[in-house]
């Protein structure tokens, strides 16, 4: 017997602009072809949504489509469980919107993922538009070899355990970071909070930063590490769940949108009772959408999309900081690994500006600055979120608590003032 027949399944969806329907139709093709059974999509936009191709999915599958800084019938559905002005506020506030018409990847995330449980789904896999629910298994000379996977099924089988809250796996494709090397690399890396890549980068002359997958995933292993485009919710016991959470700020003449709300969403949900599955499914990610060109960073194109991913990474890094401390992981003080952030893009910052001859790269610790400065409103906003997040699991479950408590939400506020 199937263990999740008749569960209501629901795909999720971020896109800055919805304009192509096929990203969508993809992943309903591949559950179909499987035999599974898709409830619902929801999708969260910020920017542009075109009719025609919200028509064209509606006259397929039941559809929401959001626009997160401006969604009505989210606020009705929150008004109507109960909860108060200021706990709404909190959970669909985007004040970036207003100040730069950006919204952070969190508030995307939390759109969808608040719309599938005030919807009473069971399950929620969210997936991007640069994600294919195919494995890329071979890359000979510029010919890639694919399997296709089943995606549904894979995450299901993770999620359908009562231990287990989420499902996660790597990608296969090439890596955010392109291959490089110059003195002065590893200052960088443990200056953006990438020191974990120095390992794997180190090898990068051999393996180009290309990583594969098989279509047969090994067994489930914890991981404490999910990817927001390959990522499954059991919403069954909704009081497990933790909101996700990403910063924004303001460098130069940019709004910089911070990395990492799925990073967070790890760290959080290690406070809960279920456990986070490493699935192994590595779904192919058009990383540069250019594959199968090797990522050269000396290419204007794969720089530029280096240099805004460390930008992310610089807002992440921060507020990510102060979270660990605030749950006890770090393994120093929350000041001194700040100077050890300071340090890495001062030495890194320099070094790399010179290994591509590309000034920008030089004021990585002018954007860092305007990250840290940002980081009382990043907590208030933060504050806020769980406050609201809190309301929400107890009326959602007629008082069932959240597992943040309120001693640890009070233990939060004097650091947000």
């Amino acid at each position: 017997m199937n263990p999740y027949e008749g569960a209501k399944i629901a795909l999720g969806l971020i896109t800055r602009d919805l304009l192509d329907p096929k990203p969508v139709h993809r992943f309903l093709d591949n559950a179909a072809s499987y035999g599974h059974s898709v409830e619902r999509v929801i999708i969260a936009y910020s920017h542009h949504a075109d009719d025609r191709a919200i028509e064209e999915l509606e006259s397929r599958i039941a559809l929401d489509v959001l626009c997160v800084h401006n969604a009505p019938s989210l606020e009705h559905k929150l008004i109507d469980l109960g909860l108060k002005s200021s706990e709404i506020e909190g959970l669909l506030a985007v004040p970036s919107w207003e100040s730069c018409r950006e919204t952070p990847y969190g508030a995307y995330r939390n759109a969808v993922l608040m719309k599938a449980l005030l919807e009473g789904m069971d399950y929620l896999l969210f997936f991007d538009t640069d994600v294919e629910p195919c494995v890329l298994t071979e890359l000979d000379d510029g010919k890639a070899s694919w399997e296709e996977v089943d995606f549904v099924g894979t995450h299901m089988t993770a999620l359908v355990r009562d231990d287990v809250s989420a499902s996660t796996s790597e990608y296969s494709g090439y890596y955010i970071i392109p291959p490089m090397e110059f003195e002065g690399f590893g200052d960088l890396l443990f200056g953006l909070g990438k020191g974990m890549a120095l390992e794997y980068m180190d090898n990068c002359k051999e393996h180009q930063c290309l990583n594969l997958g098989s279509p047969y995933p090994r067994r489930l292993e914890p991981t404490y590490k999910p990817l927001g485009g390959n990522l499954g919710l059991s919403l069954k016991m909704f009081w497990r769940l933790a909101p996700f959470f990403s910063t924004i700020y303001r460098y130069d003449d940019l709004c910089v949108k911070g990395r990492g709300e799925d990073t967070l969403l790890g760290q959080a949900l290690t406070d809960a009772e279920g456990m986070i599955m490493d699935i192994d499914l590595r779904v192919f990610h058009d990383t540069y959408i250019d594959f199968p060109e090797v990522p050269d960073i000396q290419r204007r194109p794969i720089r530029d999309r280096f240099y805004m991913a460390c930008l992310g990474w610089i807002g992440r890094n921060p507020f990510m900081t102060w979270f660990l401390e605030q749950r006890g992981r770090l393994d120093t003080s929350f000041e001194a690994e700040i100077q050890i952030q300071r340090l890495g893009l001062q030495i890194g910052g320099e070094a790399i500006a010179e290994y591509l001859q590309d000034a920008r790269f030089r004021d990585l610790p002018a954007a860092f600055e305007c990250s840290y400065d940002a980081l009382p409103a990043s907590i208030d906003r933060f504050t806020r979120l769980i406050k609201g997040w809190s309301a929400l699991i107890g009326n959602l479950g007629h008082g069932q608590p959240s597992y943040v408590g309120e001693d640890e939400i009070e233990g939060w506020l004097p650091l947000a003032s």
